[in-house]
């Protein structure tokens, strides 16, 4: 009976079939199989979320049964990313008392979702108060502490799984274990040392990079340079006064337009500089790393620079003959600059339903205020340079 209900396991349905399995003899779900693992193991795994409710539904105590490793259910949802059984798990009051459970390691189902960067399984945990977070493992090492050795010095994705589970267990004020900090300073050390082709592979890793997106910055530099002389509207006649000038030279938005050329071209040429010393095998790997990242900024300055004068360049072109074409392009063109931190706004709007359960409503409310303000001004300082310097241009103040 128990083998006819293992190999249910592993197909798509037969709800019913199981169900009269079970009724018929109750105890074959009770039964492990040759590496110890219980019905309820094996249809989580395979991501039977229809036949793992109705275990817990039929039978409620076999939530806590264990495989050979120690491992309820709620650990293999962790590791298998069975996200409908985790959102069961996490709003059934019932199972409240597995999901602090151990496994032989001493791992909770929260410390797995860390250790394997699973962001929507951490998230889906993080919201249940239940869920204990300080709670250590065989090696006393807590979820913060986890969080900390999974992100790598040096070179990383700041909207990483892994650099965004650790800034949320801050957030919440979890707290580490019992190690001192000089011994975990040296764990991590030891964890993240390199070895010499790793040292290679994380040179190439840059070159490759470098490569790439200096591309970009090349093509933007181009871009803004042949603009300068390209200018929207043309230039006065030479018999005219001012004759060579740029016809609609004074106006607001030229100003606008031609600050915002100017800052993308500065800002590319910046990029393209630090590109080149991050490239160079002679640069140390320090200064390597620091010349990619403050690039990697410049350039994204140089595409919010770019998109204001694509923005302003059309509406100074369309403006006087067709002004709602030009009104509807300035205000798509942002949409660029919004896809460009579309990664960043989608985990914290994954993140806030854990806040608000953690935290309350008015400290979540203010930290997401504090990140929205603090993004404008990293993201969109070029912009405030730009229509500021143009309402200063046209107050007939000069230097």
């Amino acid at each position: 009976m128990c083998k006819k209900l293992l190999s249910l396991l592993g197909r798509d349905g037969w709800p019913k079939v199981c169900l009269k399995l079970l009724e018929a003899n109750p105890a074959a779900l009770y039964e492990p199989d040759h590496r110890g693992s219980y019905p309820i193991h094996i249809a989580t795994s395979v991501g039977a979320t229809r036949k793992v409710l109705l275990f817990l539904n039929r039978h409620p105590g076999s939530a806590g049964l264990r495989d050979a490793r120690g491992r309820t259910f709620l650990h293999i949802a962790v590791e298998k990313m069975a996200v409908g059984i985790l959102y069961h798990a996490t709003r059934d009051k019932s199972l409240e008392w597995i999901l602090n459970m151990r496994d032989k390691d001493g791992n909770t189902a929260m410390h797995l979702a860390v250790q394997g960067g699973r962001l929507r399984v951490f998230c889906r945990l993080l919201g249940n108060l239940k869920v204990g977070l300080d709670l250590p493992n065989a090696k006393g090492e807590t979820c913060l502490d986890l969080s900390r050795y999974k992100v790598p010095p040096g070179l990383y994705y700041s909207q990483n799984s892994e650099a965004c589970i650790r800034r949320a267990l801050a957030m919440v004020r979890a707290r580490s274990g019992t190690s001192r900090e000089d011994h975990f300073e040296e764990k991590y050390e030891r964890n993240h040392r390199l070895k010499p082709e790793e040292k290679n592979r994380e040179s190439d890793s840059m070159k490759d990079a470098t490569q790439t997106l200096s591309i970009g910055s090349v093509l933007i530099a181009t871009v803004t340079f042949g603009a300068t002389f390209a200018l929207p509207g043309g230039y006065k006649a030479d018999d005219r006064p001012n004759g060579g000038s740029p016809t609609l030279a004074g106006t607001y938005a030229f100003d606008a337009f031609m600050m915002a050329n100017t800052l993308a071209f500065i800002c590319s040429s910046m990029a393209t500089v630090g590109f080149m010393f991050s490239g160079t095998p002679m640069v140390n790997r320090r200064s390597r790393k620091f010349h990619l990242r403050s690039s990697v900024y410049f350039m994204e300055a140089s595409v919010t620079s770019l998109t204001a004068a694509f923005a302003l360049g059309v509406y100074l072109v369309l403006a006087p003959v067709a002004y709602k074409t030009a009104i509807a392009i300035c205000a798509i063109s942002p949409f660029a600059l919004l896809w460009k931190n579309v990664d960043y706004w989608k985990r914290w709007i994954r993140f806030a339903g854990p806040l608000l359960a953690r935290n309350g409503p008015c400290w979540t409310l203010q930290e997401f205020v504090r990140q929205f303000v603090w993004s404008i001004l990293l993201e969109l300082w070029p912009l405030v340079i730009i229509f500021c310097w143009a309402a200063f241009a046209n107050t007939g103040t000069h230097f």
